[in-house]
Order: C-alpha cells, then structure tokens, then sequence
C-alpha cells in the first residue's frame, strides 16, 4: 500500500517545467513522494503562468540554454588545463562563508565573461548585456518579473510586441535617482555604504559612479525578442514569478483569514520582508490585497543595498503605496555572519507576516537557523513565517552559475534539507507547509506560529 502511494505521488509530481528535464523531474518527483511518506505536508503549485501557455517555447529555450552551457564547459575545461592551481584554489574559496574577495575566482569569472557574451548576452544573442551587467542585483528581477510586459523589438527600432513598459528595466525609470535614503541623496549614501565596509572613498565614488551608469544603461536598453524568449520561458524567470505568486498568495490569504477571525483591521497589520530588494513583489501583493478589500498592511522593506530600497521608494509612489512602507537601509549580517537584530527596527511591535522568501539560498546552515530564531522572536501568535530556498534537484541546474553567471553563490537545498533547517531552529513538523513551484526551481516554506 506505501508503495502505491509513492507511485501516485511521483506519478502526479512528474511534469515539472513541463517534464523538459528527465532526470530533475524523475529526482525532484521521489523527493516529494519521500517526504510524504515521512508526513512531511508537501504541496505542488498550479501551472498558472502565461509561459506554460507555449509549452514548445519552453522546451527550445531549454535546448538553447542546454547549448550553450555544454560550449561554456569546454572553455572551463580549459582553463582548468591553463591554471589548474588557480581554479583550484578558487574553488576553495567559494565554499568559505562571507569571504569578499575571491582574486582567482574573479578572474576565472572574467575569462568566462567573454563567452558568455558570447554564447548568451552578446549581440549575435540576445544583445542583453546592460542586464546581465546587473547580475547579482535585485534590479535584474524587475525584468524576469515583468516579462509579460515589456514592449519587444528588433535592432531597427521594429516593434514585435507592444508592451506597458518600453525597456528591459520594467517599472524602473530614472526617478530612481531622485530618492533619499535617510533623508540623504542616494548617491551620498551609496558612498558612505563603501566606505563603511573598508573600501577607499576615492574607489567609493568610482565604483558608485560605475554602477549608477551601468543602471542607467539598463533603465534605456530595449528587449530584443531572443532575450524576451529567454526570459518569459527559462526554468529560472518562471521559478521567481512562481515564487512571488506562491508567496503572495499566502501572505493575503493569511492577513484575509485574521482580519475575519480576530476582527482586526487589516490596515493595522504588520509585515516584514527581510533582505526585501527592490521590494516589487511585495508591492504587488500591497496594491492587490487593497484593490480586492480596500485596506492594506504596513510592510517593513529591510535591505542592505541603497540603490534597491531607492528603487522600491520609487515603485511604491507610483503605485500610490508610499505611506503603507518603512524603509530601512541596514547591513543585514555581521561579519562573522550574526543576523541584524529586529529589537532596533521592531521595537516593541510583532508581525503578523515575517518573509525573506529570496534570502535563505545564500547563507550557510548556522546563519539560516539563527536567522530563523530571530524572526520567530518577533512573530505574534498565529504569525506566518514565510521562507523558501531553490532546489537541488531543480531543472537545468548548471545554468545559473554556469552561462547564466550569477553572484554570489546559491546553495540550493533539497527540500527535505528544509525541513530540518526549520525543525532544528524549534519549528514543529506539523508546522511546516511546504510548496513546491510548478517548474521545480523553488520550494516555498509556510510556518504558521
């Protein structure tokens, strides 16, 4: 009888990213059966984004992705032949927690750059290379997540489709550039944040300068339809729009059922979202939770970069939700990897939402669980904690760090991996909800206190 019981989980888990990885599906499908069988409460999201609408644009982006990562890994071969002792030692490197600078690992990085121009980002590509200069950034999901929206055209200035927002920058614009942080001009404080982390205020404003110019480059660059392709039907962009809609669906059904049973107010509600980015996908579940009840939460934005905050004040105004947001610019982990402290943001208030859904994947196992604990701190009872982590056995894989290029380092987790993460920092198994996105990228960790 267990048997059969794994069998129709698998059978029923087995279509991620409609089944274009075999192998990701065939793992990620026992996993899920596993840890039912074990009464883990494991859930499957629905195929609701507009990419599952063209399912053969979903398998050639994989097939063209696939391609380019095999060409990428000769070229790593490579190198490894040219340097080995200096790819080894980055190698090394990149294991060790909060180290800042990796010099072999950077100029591995650099060698590898030029075929991802090549092979991905260059202009006989997708001529997307303004985007990928925002790697690592907050900035670059405003893209993924407006995908749908962006007006695609060829080099000529055709336009292939209209779309709201002109440019690979989405809602962004350089109103970005006008906002304070603290009251001060961002440029002041980008700065200031250098400097504050050991870097000459002579680099300081060079490097500001650079990344300011960079940003603007990406405010005005257009999507070509190669790049459109990759970004509306990659295992990657429907994994983060899944995870904002996993996550924000959460957050409203939950604020919605304390509202009706504690007969409270939701505009007298309190939420965080720590390590926040530019903040635009809790802005989106802000302005939907008010356009379907007429109310809206206060949401803490919490982040370390200047220039996200900067750009989530920007989004909140035009979206008329500035007086339901408090930004606070602070350095999230000490340098031994200890969280912030909330008692110096909170007070004496709790939340009834506590959310870092995009955060968990860069810290090791210990900063994690003390992250957790600190968050639990401060949840009200009845609080959800909403958390996730992208998966280990997730489809194309190798991609992300591979021709994608992304910094810094995701540790993907199993799911299972997950649940003990949050059953050692005190949370109860039956606490636990967790759902798995329709294209296997992400696992979403609901924990009601």
């Amino acid at each position: 009888m267990e048997n059969f019981r794994n069998e129709r989980c698998i059978a029923e888990a087995g279509d991620f990213l409609n089944g274009v990885d075999h192998e990701a599906n065939e793992k990620l499908s026992k996993e899920i059966a596993d840890l039912r069988s074990e009464k883990c409460r494991v859930k499957i999201g629905e195929k609701t984004d507009p990419a599952y609408n063209n399912h053969d644009d979903i398998k050639d982006t994989y097939n063209y992705l696939k391609r380019g990562d095999a060409e990428l890994k000769d070229v790593r071969k490579d190198i490894i032949h040219i340097n080995l002792a200096a790819v080894a030692l980055a190698s090394v490197l990149e294991k060790i927690p909060f180290v800042r600078e990796n010099k072999w690992g950077n100029i591995v990085d650099a060698y590898l750059e030029i075929f991802r121009d090549k092979f991905l980002y260059g202009k006989d590509q997708t001529d997307s290379k303004p985007w990928h200069n925002q790697r690592g950034s907050a900035l670059t999901f405003l893209t993924i997540s407006e995908a749908y929206r962006l007006r695609v055209s060829r080099k000529k200035g055709e336009i292939l489709s209209e779309g709201k927002y002109p440019t690979m920058s989405g809602p962004l614009d350089e109103s970005v550039f006008d906002e304070k942080i603290n009251g001060l001009p961002l440029t002041e404080v980008m700065i200031q944040d250098k400097i504050n982390n050991g870097v000459d205020k002579a680099i300081a404003i060079e490097e500001v300068e650079k990344r300011l110019s960079d940003v603007r480059e990406f405010i005005q660059a257009p999507v070509t339809e190669k790049f459109s392709n990759v970004i509306r039907h990659c295992a990657d962009s429907l994994g983060i729009r899944e995870r904002v809609e996993t996550v924000n669906g959460l957050s409203i059904d939950h604020l919605k059922k304390v509202a009706e049973k504690e007969n409270r107010s939701i505009d007298d509600m309190l939420v965080m979202s720590f390590g926040c980015g530019t903040g635009l996908a809790t802005l989106k579940m802000l302005k939907k939770l008010k356009d379907e009840t007429g109310e809206a939460p206060t949401v803490i934005l919490l982040d370390q970069d200047p220039l996200s905050l900067a750009a989530a004040q920007s989004l909140a105004k035009k979206w008329n939700l500035e007086d339901k947001i408090e930004v606070h610019c602070e350095r999230l982990f000490s340098k031994l990897g200890k969280p912030l402290s909330l008692e110096g943001v909170l007070g004496n208030r709790k939340l009834d939402i506590a959310e870092d859904s995009g955060l968990r994947e860069y810290l090791p196992d210990g900063v994690y669980k003390q992250l957790t604990r600190e968050s639990l701190k401060f949840l009200r009872t009845g609080g959800l904690m909403i958390t996730g982590n992208m998966n280990v056995n997730r489809p194309q894989k190798e991609f992300l760090h591979g021709l994608m290029g992304w910094v810094p380092k995701v540790r993907m987790r199993s799911i299972k991996e997950g649940f003990k993460l949050l059953q050692k920092s005190g949370i109860p198994k039956e606490s636990i909800e967790a759902t798995v996105t329709a294209s296997g990228v992400y696992t979403v960790f609901a924990i009601e206190t």
